[in-house]
């Protein structure tokens, strides 16, 4: 069996997706972060779980509550995730998989959090997403990651409220889904080569762009840029970070996935190029050396020039 007809022979009742709302993005240490909001569905479609949850200790978050809209005055009545324990960790332990956009994020609150959540089978939507359309990030060495919203619009998902726990859940099903549909997935893909233009210029060269879309967060990116026109300066500085600012952790910049590609009109060239020193060996083959050669001369000089190019 494939990956894809494994994953796909999973019950849907036991896979479980799911997503959390955090005071911010620290797991550990004296000054650690906690779960606001957690909810998980299974495949099916069925809520298993979706609640506010108290912190323990943290009194205040006003960065993550201008991302996520979950104020101190919404869980002071509700219960910790201790006190939810009950209810939450079984349905953890009789999942076969886990499904979650960043997973080692959300699974590392919730083990934080002092729940006991099994290792499992995990599908980061994230980094499969990545490894299928992400440009190649050079400082870090891996695929470069995209928002969540990036990813549901690309699968044509969009304006679903992302930063809901509930409204994340139901994006990171519907881009599971759709990355095991992705004719793609599963397709072996080889990190870019460093080459350099003829300036001196380094950049990556994909050996499949024609088969690829590089998703490039443009889309989260115009949320952002639409909400810039609406609200406060603060609101709008976390409005351009990540889904839970969890892509911030890899410290990528759009820089990294900006890549100007001109080597579709190389590769024109260069048929060009071949197609007139085939002409000009013919006109020099039946006479007309005088013609011909130069033509072939030419011809030959702009095919290997534009193999070189950027």
């Amino acid at each position: 069996m494939t990956r894809k007809e494994r994953l796909q022979a999973i019950d849907p009742k036991k896979v479980i997706v799911f997503d959390t709302e955090t005071t911010g993005l620290n797991i550990g240490g004296s000054r650690r972060d906690e779960i606001l909001s957690l909810a998980v569905m299974n495949l099916d479609g069925d809520v298993l779980f979706c609640d506010l949850l108290k912190p323990s200790e943290r009194k205040k978050w006003p960065k993550a509550e201008s991302i996520n809209g979950i104020s101190p005055s919404m869980v002071k009545d509700k219960q910790t995730i201790i006190e939810r324990r009950s209810e939450i960790e079984p349905i953890f332990k009789s999942a076969k998989l886990y499904v979650a956009y960043n997973a080692d994020f959300d699974l590392g609150f919730l083990r934080a959090s002092g729940l006991d959540i099994p290792d499992r089978q995990t599908f980061d939507v994230m980094k499969e997403f990545a490894k299928i359309h992400g440009a190649w990030d050079g400082a870090h060495d891996e695929w470069s990651w995209c928002k969540l919203e990036d990813c549901a619009a690309f699968y044509g998902y969009r304006d679903f409220g992302a930063h809901d726990a509930l409204n994340d859940v139901r994006a990171t099903a519907h881009c599971f889904n759709s990355i095991l549909d992705d004719f793609l997935f599963g397709e072996p893909r080889r990190r870019p080569k460093r080459v350099k233009d003829e300036f001196g210029d380094s950049y990556f060269k994909y050996g499949d762009e024609e088969f690829r879309s590089i998703v490039c967060s443009g889309y989260a990116a115009s949320l952002a840029d639409a909400g810039n026109a609406n609200n406060a300066p603060l609101a709008n500085e976390n409005q351009q970070q990540t889904e839970h600012e969890k892509d911030s952790l890899s410290n990528q910049t759009t820089s990294n996935h900006a890549m100007p590609d001109h080597r579709n009109t190389n590769k024109a060239l260069v048929l060009i190029g071949s197609a007139c020193a085939l002409v000009g060996l013919v006109i020099a083959v039946l006479g007309a050396a005088i013609v011909g050669v130069p033509i072939a001369i030419l011809g030959a000089l702009l095919a290997f020039g534009s193999k070189g190019r950027k």
